[in-house]
């Protein structure tokens, strides 16, 4: 009889923690995997980075297995992509780039010329993310959950770093000399490059979806484990021209060009996250 009363009572405790409902639940947890930089790219080698992403969240329950997800939070997305021993980028023929520009002292054009060996690049994008999401979750002490919605991502830091081995040369088309010289004051020579830039780019725009197990372990505290993937939707990128230089002369300071990159060649920039998720929720309130 008295084990009968024990099973009964526990039977009780467990259906009570299953119905118990929270009006709210404000959550903290983070997620790690694939969190990179997608764009285009010809004749070279692009590889996906891996990133963190962490934030607060918060769930607002209009019914016992429904609620509307929202937050604030940080991801960081990487990316590298690398050329050949020398430069064969888009359009480029025979291993170089020339286009005209002006000469140092405004006297003609300037047939510039520049060749890449060893190139590679690395941006990387910080990104405040706030997600809009509709959960759904199943009862029980231990539930299956699902959310979709999207992420909206204002950028906080973006940059790229470029290294690798640059010749430039030139070639004075009024004058019809060439500039092989090593003039490196007037931007000619062979140069080890290492440069780090920023770059603005526009608000991003994520399809997001999440899946998993809550465990609700006591009936104010659950424990989410899952995955999640997020999509971007836009081009980061807020210039809609297409630049394929990734070096750009400056008559004015010749001896300081312009890095670019491989992305400032593509229709298109845009974020990708994969990985696993963790996170502790607190409810709040009834339902």
């Amino acid at each position: 009889m008295k084990q009968r009363i024990i099973l009964l009572l526990l039977a009780l405790c467990t259906a009570l923690l299953s119905v118990a409902q929270h009006r709210h639940e404000i959550s903290i947890g983070g997620g790690y995997g694939l969190s990179s930089l997608q764009y285009e790219v010809i004749s070279s080698e692009h590889k996906n980075g891996s990133g963190a992403h962490a934030g607060l969240g918060y769930n607002f329950y209009f019914a016992p297995n429904w609620s509307v997800k929202t937050g604030v939070g940080l991801g960081f997305f990487n990316a590298k992509t690398t050329l050949g021993s020398t430069e064969t980028y888009k359009t480029i023929e025979n291993s170089t780039v020339s286009y005209i520009t002006s000469t140092v002292n405004g006297s003609g054009d300037l047939r510039f010329t520049y060749e890449y060996s060893g190139y590679e690049e690395k941006p990387s994008v910080t990104l405040l993310t706030i997600p809009v999401m509709l959960q759904f979750e199943t009862v029980g002490t231990t539930a299956f959950y699902f959310a979709l919605g999207a992420k909206i991502g204002l950028p906080l830091s973006a940059q790229y770093k470029t290294t690798g081995q640059l010749k430039t040369t030139g070639y004075n088309l009024e004058l019809q000399i060439p500039i092989d010289d090593n003039l490196p004051d007037y931007g000619f020579g062979t140069y080890n490059v290492n440069q780090t830039t920023n770059w603005d780019l526009n608000l991003a725009v994520q399809l997001s979806v999440e899946a998993g197990v809550k465990w609700r372990l006591t009936q104010q505290l659950s424990l989410y484990s899952g995955v999640y993937f997020d999509y971007g939707l836009n081009n980061l990128n807020k210039s809609d021209i297409v630049d394929s230089r990734l070096i750009s002369y400056q008559p004015k300071t010749p001896s300081e060009f312009i890095y670019g990159g491989i992305f400032n060649g593509s229709d298109r920039l845009y974020p990708v996250a994969l990985g696993i998720t963790v996170r502790l929720g607190f409810g709040l309130g009834s339902l």
